[in-house]
């Protein structure tokens, strides 16, 4: 497999199935390299599998986030095709919503908005649907010239905020004309759900007063007559995508108790009192493990987990969790008690959808050579795939399958891993070998594609990837055990499964390499910095400085004072600057590569810019690529051109230190 092969990939995504069950709608995104970008659209396929997977919709634009009608007919999306043009010629292409019957015609568009409209909500009578939307901007003017802020809250990765306008809910009429607001306020209101009686829409708020400062993320109840809020969980945690139970009285969410400022903590799954003032019931309070799919996979980026799903008898409840590098369906009894697992498989179900009969269910999946199909069953009794639309690039490929190891990595505790051998791979050999290291630190490698991993397995690498303490998916204790330690045990934990690594024959010790984006490139800059043992590295968007990246990242005042122990640049600053690998540069020997992108406000390229000239300035070989137009998810879903020259920049460096 080639760097230029991501050109041919087809990326599945958001598989809905619909209410009766017979049918799939999901969204396939293709590089348009012309244009340097994508295009996609949505696609059905039958449930049963007996006709093969067609387009629905047309056009050259972006379709997704397809939404069936509650009596199946009908299909929402959200579509760009239709981007009004700026009086200097350049085209917004804001995504905006339409519906399109299953007996086809025209799509019909029901907004036109100038910003992205988003989480599409059928009323239960499907008369209307909720969406989510910017405010309207005051005027042309506030697009260009001076921006002031007086929020911290004034970037995202996404990019630069051009006004203080927040996102809100809104409600339009299915057959098209009226439209209107249903929330407002100086906050962000976010993922609607519908009542079953179709009277309120429960959402995500924060709208504490310290909101500025706090990660918390409350849910809320509106009145669909009056736009009437109540608040339903506790402002002290973080919660999100809200589900009614049948007879409307609790709803259910995923959540952790105390919003933190990171994702290190597990998920869990809660109920709340719909009316408001009561408790929460953690259903999952003795499952340790975490509710969402945070396999990790550069065919998409991190996927946000659907709404949990009542059972018919609402007995029971079913969401998506993480285990040891695989992502499942599961259920739990809503009084509480044992987790069942309703799919089983080394596998990473990345989206789940169910019929009206909370029993037929269809999902996209991938596996480790899988970049990801869709598949329909029955819960209990596994599924089927029903698409393989990448199998005709597959089948002409050398698609190397990993083998999971295991080893102990610091305080004897265990870690798991996965070994790819490469291409043509001969036993009798010595063959070079590449640590892989993932981001979050929270998030976590297991069975999903890599296609920079095939990459560097087609180049004659192995390929060693593993899940030291931090990642999710081996309980919370694990999960949690780099918080305050970034480059201490879980450095310790890298090394360990090197060393083991080494214990097979084939792995040449004088060829070892090192590469890894976010987390991942702090821990290569910090690897350098501690020890020659790696012929080159590769860093990818990473931190060098803990103090700078406090105040420059998107996130850096709440996700580096917890990940660093409540360190602040004003309180235990020396733990900042002894924990940051710009450090320990006069101690580099190592020729190292970085890549980053220029939008990244993450990781922020200042990052990439200190290490660069301190590694210069103490005569150390390192080159420095920018990527210009993309943000942290460049080897995600960045330009396609980018992406293909990311991969190629990491093989050729590596080829170039033999």
């Amino acid at each position: 497999m080639t760097a230029e092969d991501l050109y041919a990939f087809r990326f599945l995504a958001d598989a809905q199935l619909s209410p009766d069950g017979e049918h799939v709608a999901f969204t396939v995104r293709t590089v348009t390299p012309e244009r340097d970008g994508y295009a996609s659209g949505v696609w059905l396929v039958p449930f049963d599998g007996s006709r093969e997977a067609v387009r629905f919709t047309s056009g050259a634009g972006q379709d997704a986030q397809p939404r069936w009608s509650p009596d199946g007919r009908t299909l929402a999306f959200l579509s760009d095709r239709a981007a009004p043009e700026k009086s200097d010629g350049k085209k917004r292409k804001p995504k905006n919503v339409f519906v399109l019957s299953l007996d086809g015609g025209e799509a019909r568009q029901l907004t036109s908005f100038d910003d992205d409209c988003g989480d599409l909500a059928w009323s239960p009578d499907g008369r209307r649907i909720a969406f989510t939307v910017k405010d309207a901007r005051l005027s042309e003017a506030d697009e260009d010239g001076l921006r002031v802020y007086e929020r911290m809250r004034y970037k995202t990765d996404e990019g630069f905020l051009s006004d203080q306008r927040r996102k809100h809910v809104w409600i339009i009429e299915a057959a098209g004309g009226e439209r209107r607001r249903l929330t407002e306020g100086d906050w962000d209101d976010l993922q609607p759900a519908w009542s079953p009686d179709g009277r309120e829409i429960a959402f995500i708020s924060n709208r504490t007063a310290d909101r500025e400062r706090n990660t918390v993320a409350d849910v809320h109840v509106a009145s669909v007559t009056d736009g009437a809020t109540r608040r339903v969980t506790n402002e002290l945690g973080q919660f999100g995508n809200p589900s009614w139970s049948p007879d409307g009285a609790t709803i259910a969410c995923y959540g952790v108790e105390k919003a933190l400022g990171s994702a290190a903590k597990n998920v869990h799954l809660w109920l709340w009192p719909a009316a408001g003032g009561g408790r929460g019931a953690d259903l999952l309070a003795n499952w340790d493990r975490t509710v969402g799919s945070v396999v990790m996979s550069d065919m998409r980026s991190q996927v946000q987990t659907l709404p949990p799903r009542w059972s018919a008898d609402r007995a029971r409840i079913i969401f998506v969790g993480s285990d040891q590098g695989t992502a499942n369906v599961y259920s739990v009894p809503a009084s509480g008690g044992d987790v069942v697992a309703e799919t089983l498989g080394s596998h990473q179900v990345v989206s789940l959808s169910l019929a009206s009969d909370a029993r037929r269910f269809a999902c996209v999946f991938s596996h480790a050579t899988c970049p990801g199909d869709v598949a329909a069953g029955e819960l209990g009794r596994g599924f089927r795939c029903l698409t393989d639309l990448n199998g005709e690039l597959l089948r002409t490929r050398h698609i190397t399958p990993p083998e999971r190891v295991e080893f102990r990595g610091a305080d004897g505790w265990m870690v798991e891993g996965w070994l790819m051998k490469p291409r043509g791979f001969d036993p009798a050999k010595k063959w070079p070998l590449v640590l892989e290291i993932h981001g979050g630190p929270h998030s976590t490698y297991g069975n999903g594609f890599f296609h920079e991993f095939q990459v560097l397995t087609g180049r004659g690498y192995g390929v060693l990837y593993t899940n030291p303490r931090g990642s999710h998916a081996y309980g919370e204790k694990f999960s949690t055990a780099c918080v305050g330690d970034w480059g201490g045990k879980d450095y310790e934990d890298l090394m360990a499964g090197v060393d083991d690594a080494l214990k097979s024959n084939w792995v040449d010790g004088k060829r070892l390499y090192v590469t890894g984006g976010s987390y991942g490139g702090f821990m290569t800059n910090w690897i350098v910095g501690h020890t020659t043992r790696f012929r080159a590295a590769a860093t990818q968007r990473s931190i060098s400085n803990n103090i700078s990246a406090f105040g420059t990242s998107d996130i850096g005042w709440h996700f580096w004072e917890h990940e660093m122990g409540n360190a602040t640049p004003w309180h235990d600053a020396a733990k900042l600057i002894e924990r940051s690998p710009l450090t320990y540069v006069p101690k580099v020997k190592t020729p190292l590569l970085i890549l980053h992108a220029e939008r990244d406000l993450r990781c922020p390229i200042e990052q990439a810019e200190q290490f660069f000239i301190a590694l210069r300035w103490h005569g150390v070989e390192t080159t420095f690529v920018r990527f210009p137009e993309d943000n942290h998810d460049l080897t995600r879903g960045g330009k396609p051109r980018n992406r293909v020259e990311h991969a190629k920049r990491i093989a050729d460096w590596f080829d170039a230190h033999p």
